[in-house]
């Protein structure tokens, strides 16, 4: 069966959610052997993917970009 694919999108907002997330410690490690992260601002991706399974949004659209990339997410992720 393939890994459900992980998307984490950061919009206006402190980063706060994404440096909980990252304080998981083990945990974190655990999951990344669960799911495809496919999509997240920790890494240089420039482009939302298509067919992401899951998707964590942070933040509150404050700009045009934010509001353009928040569009993407229901287009390119199945729940």
């Amino acid at each position: 069966m393939d890994r459900p694919r992980l998307a984490t999108v950061w919009l206006g907002g402190c980063s706060g959610c994404h440096m909980s997330f990252l304080d998981l410690d083990e945990w974190l490690i655990d999951l990344a052997g669960l799911v495809d992260v496919v999509y997240t601002p920790i890494a240089d991706i420039k482009t939302y993917p298509e067919q992401v399974d899951v998707a964590l949004v942070e933040g509150a659209v404050a700009n045009e970009e934010h509001l353009h990339t928040i569009r993407l997410v229901p287009e390119g992720t199945r729940r």
